[in-house]
């Protein structure tokens, strides 16, 4: 059985470490910060363009725990955060990319780490916060959660049931819905009380935001919350069983100085997400029982999900990239197998039915879950689709 992790404190900061675990029989598991520091150019070189300055990024290096964690830990946030820049082979308090491997495209970034619970940690949050520039730049947030015992990096596929995921998409729509109508009332209230001034003002832009919130609000129908959509969003625990979950902004770059609501957090209290949880989410997120993360693999077992509504269950031979194999879905209430010719094709799985109407599964791996969509021949018809 894993070993459970017991706190050395609530946070230690020596040696630019940032918080501190540890696992009975292995080091202290520990999460220091290491600051940029651009490499030294030979003599005329030019600097390459779109580098950040000098102890402008803060990354995260975690160290310690059962073998093989802080490395796994390392290598996602690094690849995520930085992709091209090796990940230090040792402690130290600052990291150089080699020439030719700088860091370029973002400018900033700092981190936040936390281990839920303070008290008896099963998990590492990671909050990244940064500037990434390309073509133009843009802020971003994101929240990055690990399994201690193993180094696993969470996703929602891994903790919320199909029913939860429904659920939880049914409460992210509210909120948008909500937030949305909420600013065109205050929108068009404003209008109302500027066509009683006589004087009008010429930056007005009110009309403008009007139109964005109405088309905001069209896309929580056109594209509502679908496992598939929850996936590819974010989320983060709250340290005391609860979660929340976010839908980035609805507007584009060109429009983001007019839209007013921006990101949207729906925040799902512990004692409402307890029946949203699969076991190992139970195990992880509300410390109830000892549930094993779910399988790598899809193959070979059982699936059960749903299309749309239906409940179905799903089974597939091994998959190979870019090779046919075989598998069959059945829909529970008719329990008839419907063959399938599968690809997996790098994160997606592609299964297309055996019949005349070829409906297809289009799924992304995203933990233990494939979420995405089935349609058929002609993609008239669209739903929904999760099998765990």
């Amino acid at each position: 059985m894993p070993k459970r992790l017991v706190p050395v404190a609530l946070a230690l900061i020596l040696a630019g470490a940032v918080v501190t675990a540890f696992a009975d029989g292995a080091p202290p598991v520990a999460v220091q910060e290491r600051t940029l520091k651009l490499p030294k150019l030979p003599a005329g070189a030019d600097m390459p363009g779109n580098l950040p300055r000098d102890g402008a990024i803060k990354m995260p290096f975690v160290t310690g725990g059962a073998p093989g964690v802080a490395k796994r830990i390392n290598a996602a946030v690094w690849n995520e955060m930085l992709d091209g820049v090796p990940v230090p082979s040792a402690p130290g308090r600052t990291f150089t990319p080699p020439p030719g491997k700088e860091t370029q495209g973002t400018s900033s970034l700092e981190f936040k780490a936390e281990f839920i619970p303070a008290f008896s940690p099963r998990l590492l949050s990671l909050a990244l916060d940064g500037e990434g520039c390309g073509a133009y730049c843009e802020n971003f947030a994101y929240t990055r959660l690990f399994d201690l015992r193993d180094g696993r990096l969470l996703s929602l596929g891994d903790l919320l049931t199909p029913d939860g995921f429904a659920e939880v998409g049914r409460r992210v729509d509210a909120g948008r819905r909500s937030a949305y109508r909420r600013q065109l009332r205050e929108l068009e209230g404003a209008i109302k009380a500027a066509a009683r001034r006589t004087k009008k003002d010429p930056n007005d832009d009110s009309a403008d935001r009007v139109a964005m919130n109405k088309d905001c609000l069209e896309s929580v129908d056109s594209q509502p919350s679908t496992p598939w959509w929850l996936l590819n969003e974010g989320f983060s625990l709250d340290g005391h069983g609860g979660m929340k979950v976010f839908r980035y902004r609805c507007s584009n770059h060109a429009g983001r100085a007019l839209d007013d609501v921006g990101d949207i957090t729906i925040p799902i209290p512990a004692a409402e997400l307890a029946g949203l949880l699969t076991p190992y989410g139970l195990a992880v997120v509300r410390q109830q029982g000892d549930a094993p993360a779910p399988p790598a693999r899809f193959d070979g077992r059982e699936l059960h999900g749903r299309v749309g509504g239906a409940a179905i269950t799903m089974k597939l031979e091994p998959l190979r990239e870019g090779v046919d194999t075989q598998g069959w879905y059945a829909y529970d209430r008719y329990r008839a197998p419907i063959k399938l010719v599968v690809q997996l094709q790098g994160g997606q799985v592609v299964a297309v039915e055996q019949t005349a109407s070829q409906g297809r599964f289009e799924l992304t791996i995203g933990g233990g879950s494939l979420a995405g969509t089935w349609s058929d021949k002609d993609r008239h018809k669209e739903l929904p689709a999760i099998v765990q």
